[in-house]
C-alpha cells in the first residue's frame, strides 16, 4: 500500500516528508475537498427537489383554476401573483394545497441557496489552501516521492483545477 501522499503541479509528495505547515494545510484541504464533495450530493438533491417542488406547483395551481392575473395599467394596487413560466395567477385567495407547495418551494430554494453559499465558501478556501500548499513547498523544497506514484482520484490534486 502506498504512503499517504499529495500531488502538487504534477509531482507527488509524501505527507511524512511534508513541513509542518504543509501537512497541516494538506489535511485543511482534505477535510474541505470531503465536505465540498458531500455537500455537492446534498445539492444535487436539493436541485431535484426544488424541481420536483415547481412541476408540483404548476399541477396544482392548475388543478385551483387559479385566475391568469391581468395587469392593469390604471391601477397602483399590487395584487399577489404566483408566476409559473410566463404565466402569472392570481393568488390573493390560494388553496391550501397550493400553499403547501409554495412554502415547501421557498423552503427547498432557501436550502438550495444555502448550500450554494457554503460550496462557494469551500471552493475559495480549497483554492486558498492549494496556493498556500504550493508556496510552503516551493519554499521548503520536500523531496519528490520516487518513484512517482499512479495518479488516483482519491489524493488531493493541488494544481488549482480540482
Amino acid at each position: 500500500m502506498t504512503e499517504p501522499y499529495i500531488t502538487v503541479e504534477g509531482t507527488s509528495y509524501a505527507i511524512d516528508s511534508l513541513s509542518d505547515r504543509a501537512r497541516l494545510l494538506s489535511t485543511d484541504l482534505i477535510r474541505t475537498v470531503q465536505e465540498y464533495r458531500a455537500l455537492i450530493t446534498n445539492y444535487r438533491q436539493s436541485v431535484t427537489l426544488t424541481s420536483t417542488y415547481s412541476g408540483g406547483l404548476k399541477q396544482e395551481v392548475e388543478k385551483a383554476e387559479l385566475p391568469v392575473a391581468i395587469d392593469n395599467p390604471y391601477s397602483d394596487e399590487e395584487k399577489p401573483t404566483i408566476k409559473i413560466g410566463d404565466v402569472s395567477y392570481e393568488a390573493t385567495d390560494l388553496p391550501d394545497s397550493v400553499k403547501a407547495y409554495v412554502a415547501e418551494l421557498v423552503r427547498a430554494n432557501n436550502q438550495k441557496t444555502q448550500l450554494e453559499f457554503r460550496l462557494r465558501q469551500l471552493d475559495a478556501a480549497r483554492g486558498a489552501y492549494v496556493k498556500a500548499i504550493q508556496e510552503e513547498i516551493a519554499e521548503t523544497k520536500p523531496e519528490p516521492m520516487d518513484p512517482q506514484p499512479e495518479p488516483s482520484d482519491s489524493q488531493p490534486e493541488t494544481d488549482g483545477n480540482g
